[in-house]
């Protein structure tokens, strides 16, 4: 079940900068060690992403980018808003995902910060899919025989996600609202925390980025491919 092509923009990765325009002169810049800031635990889809970026950028700028992982929950937005207070000279970038910029700035009362007025954009870095897994154990292998289950149960249904606002649980939200069934949200710390309890047998399914769920896909042993959200 696809849910829409505006969901995939919204999973669109970036890095932001905080007062960009106030770095060294370009021909200076850099001089030293860049930080890359990512406002989630490590293990996520976000963190393998922004690994990924900071050895391509140290390889091309000839300078060390080190990735720090910053996790404080509210989707992310806790550690944004101590970006937006780090010293504005363009040494210190953010990897903004939908759950701090989009999501978060609109579900929580006040962030601290705001998204098109506080950060300068760098560049788009990667867009994933969220699939919706569930444990072989559970009765049901396909989409079809998964909403009927979840028509049955009801409420008792507990699905997993890293956290309230993320992409992850709006996303089940979303599949939720299109097929008319009703779940239990149990909102983890992070995606790999989620994908644990998933796999563990804790909670029926989750949903999370194509980059983590897929290797668990191909092995049936852990995990059936339920649908591709978006």
């Amino acid at each position: 079940m696809r849910i829409g092509g505006v969901c995939r923009a919204l999973a669109a990765m970036a890095l932001v900068a905080f007062g960009l325009a106030a770095a060294a002169r370009a021909d200076e810049y850099p001089d030293r060690p860049i930080t890359l800031v990512v406002p989630f635990p490590p293990g996520g889809t976000n963190n393998i992403m922004a690994r990924a970026v900071a050895d391509k950028l140290s390889e091309a700028l000839g300078q060390q980018v080190v990735v720090e992982n910053r996790s404080g929950g509210a989707a992310g937005t806790i550690a944004t808003r101590q970006f937006q207070k780090s010293t504005p000279d363009g040494y210190t970038l953010l990897l903004a995902y939908t759950s701090n910029l989009a999501s978060g700035p609109n579900l929580f009362r006040d962030v601290g910060y705001d998204p098109r007025r506080d950060f300068a954009p760098v560049g788009l870095i990667a867009a994933a899919s969220a699939i919706l897994v569930a444990h072989p154990s559970l009765p049901a292998k396909s989409v079809t025989e998964l909403i009927a289950l979840m028509r049955k149960t009801g409420p008792t249904f507990q699905f997993a996600s890293p956290g309230v606002g993320t992409v992850n649980h709006l996303a089940a939200e979303m599949f939720a609202q299109k097929a008319g069934v009703k779940f239990t949200h149990i909102p983890y710390k992070s995606s790999s925390g989620a994908m644990t309890a998933s796999v563990g047998w804790d909670l029926e399914f989750a949903t999370a980025s194509s980059v983590l769920t897929w290797p668990r896909v191909i092995d049936l042993s852990a995990y059936i491919c339920a649908v591709t959200v978006w």
